[in-house]
């Protein structure tokens, strides 16, 4: 064998072997970090995600609760001077139940299927978390009272209901009683997030 044929077959050096042992290293580093960076956002966009799903579906069925509520021929009338008379701005089917000391409620009462039977639906804050409570179905009035409900949305700062009251705009409730009939509602649900508070608001007209 000549030197030109052993200078062809010479292998790597120990160096260049390190070197390329570093560089193969440091490589697998930067990847590993860039597959942990995209997993921890992935799961940071999995979560928001999770989230906003759980508010659209709560202030859906918010909505679909008030589109199925009673109309003036299914619930008498509220008598003229009652202590809800306040409420009467909100069409038939709907309250603002607002007590002194005690959480706000939506109180809604809603057709509990298509063969005629309704239920009574409450909507409320317990601490931070938003509840949904129907009572039973029946055929007639008074409607069974809805029982404590189940947690719908968790971390929840504040739940409030305004009226659009036409030639007054958006007005708290419940409303002075001689205020117009409310042709909308304006639901607010804030949530807790990095301290901080998130507003979500939905508007139902009301027919």
């Amino acid at each position: 064998m000549n030197a030109a044929s052993a200078g062809r077959q010479r292998g790597f050096t120990l160096i260049e072997v390190l070197v390329a042992l570093a560089l193969m290293a440091l490589v697998s580093l930067i990847s590993w970090r860039a597959l942990d960076v995209v997993e921890r956002s992935s799961e940071r966009l999995n979560a928001s995600a999770d989230d906003t799903l759980a508010i659209v579906r709560a202030l859906g069925q918010i909505e679909r609760d008030i589109g199925q509520r009673a109309g003036g021929d299914i619930l008498p009338a509220i008598p003229a001077g009652a202590v809800a008379a306040p409420a009467a701005v909100l069409p038939p089917g709907i309250r603002w139940l607002a007590q002194q000391g005690a959480t706000p409620v939506l109180a809604l009462v809603r057709a509990a299927g298509d063969d005629g039977a309704w239920q009574q639906v409450y909507w409320r804050q317990e601490g931070d978390t938003l509840l949904r409570a129907a009572g039973p179905a029946a055929y007639r009035l008074p409607l069974p009272e809805p029982g404590r409900g189940d947690v719908v949305l968790d971390h929840v700062r504040q739940f409030t209901v305004r009226a659009w009251l036409p030639g007054r705009g958006w007005s708290a409730l419940p409303a002075p009683a001689n205020s117009p009939t409310a042709t909308g509602l304006e639901i607010v649900i804030e949530r807790q997030r990095n301290d901080r508070g998130e507003p979500y608001r939905k508007v139902v007209l009301l027919p």
